[in-house]
């Protein structure tokens, strides 16, 4: 629940991803900003354990709240 208003940009995502999350790179797909939003495609096995992780942690130092598209 993040987006360009927050400052957030695709590298922050992917960076918090691939940092915090402990996900590899390449199991992260296309990562959407919009004003309010950002939405990113995660392989369907690692999205469960990417979303845990990112709700008990921060980006840019701040808490965004998290939750599944389908």
């Amino acid at each position: 629940d993040g987006g360009r208003k927050d400052k957030l940009r695709p590298g922050d995502i992917l960076g918090a991803l691939t940092g915090d999350a402990g996900l590899a790179g390449d199991a992260v797909g296309r990562i959407d900003i919009f004003d309010t939003r950002a939405y990113v495609a995660i392989q369907k096995g690692l999205a469960g354990r990417a979303m845990t992780r990112l709700r008990n942690g921060k980006i840019k130092n701040r808490r965004f709240r998290i939750w599944p598209v389908e």
